[in-house]
């Protein structure tokens, strides 16, 4: 399957791999960010066909990015949040506050914008998929990284909530953890490798590639994994073994809270 694709933060990183890899297998593929210079210079190697300037977070913006990728080549087919922010990082009452929720902002207001602006699209058509890069970190509390970890869990959440309001649709959303890949953001603020060193230098060392994650986001945008929509998907889950591992546990995959028991 090919289509039209808008993926978010393509101009580098996993973003700009995952955009390469949708054009080599035959989409036509418009990418934003917040550099122009960075854009343009993927559109001027092959990498996407539409370069779109604009903040993630601000709703013009990412309105805009939707309207001008169907005007100019065509009704989406697939959208891929993948614009990230790991900023925020030690105590917090000892960092920015504003620094703090830009984090949230980028993480998961973006992908919330994402939702709003393609979905009405999607829905009057009766097909389309969106998937979000996500992360491991949002299953479990993470001291020192609080506002990545928030974010991450809420998009856990809002994924699994906006695929039960889709159901029947036709579209399908997912979200993917691409693991430890060496990019600008897996170069950790200092705050946080003081209480994780063995951080410093995996993702140089034992990262994953980039390409695990735009192969993942290329398999699910063919639409024969639609059964695990609202699921959290990473690059080394093996999609052929997931339906049967879904029907003898049809939570997998999903986040769950578990509060102490209630008192008598």
């Amino acid at each position: 399957m090919t289509g039209i694709a808008l993926v978010t933060g393509g101009g580098r990183g996993i973003g700009r791999t995952i955009a390469a890899t949708l054009t080599q297998a035959g989409w036509r593929v418009a990418v934003t960010g917040r550099s122009p210079a960075s854009l343009d210079a993927a559109v001027d190697a092959g990498v996407a066909a539409l370069a779109l300037p604009g903040d993630a977070t601000d709703p013009a913006a990412v309105a805009e990015a939707v309207r001008r990728t169907e005007a100019e080549l065509g009704p989406i087919d697939l959208v891929v949040a993948n614009a990230g922010r790991f900023s925020a990082a030690g105590p917090i009452w000892l960092g920015d506050v504003d620094d703090w929720w830009r984090d949230v902002e980028v993480n998961l207001r973006g992908p919330q914008l994402l939702l709003a602006a393609a979905l009405p699209g999607m829905v009057a058509r009766g097909a389309g998929r969106v998937v979000a890069l996500g992360s491991g970190i949002g299953l479990e509390g993470n001291p020192f990284a609080s506002a990545y970890s928030v974010a991450k869990t809420g998009l856990l959440r809002l994924f699994e909530s906006v695929a039960g309001e889709l159901e029947g649709t036709g579209v399908s959303v997912f979200v993917i953890s691409p693991g430890l890949v060496q990019t600008d953001m897996t170069d950790f603020p200092e705050a946080f490798l003081a209480h994780y060193p063995d951080w410093r230098g995996i993702a140089a060392t034992d990262g994953i590639p980039p390409e695990r994650a735009a192969e993942l986001v290329l398999t699910l945008a063919s639409g024969g994994h639609d059964h695990l929509t609202g699921r959290f998907v990473r690059v080394t889950t093996r999609l052929d073994e997931a339906a049967a591992a879904l029907e003898a546990d049809e939570d997998l995959a999903t986040l769950r809270l578990h509060p102490l028991p209630a008192s008598e």
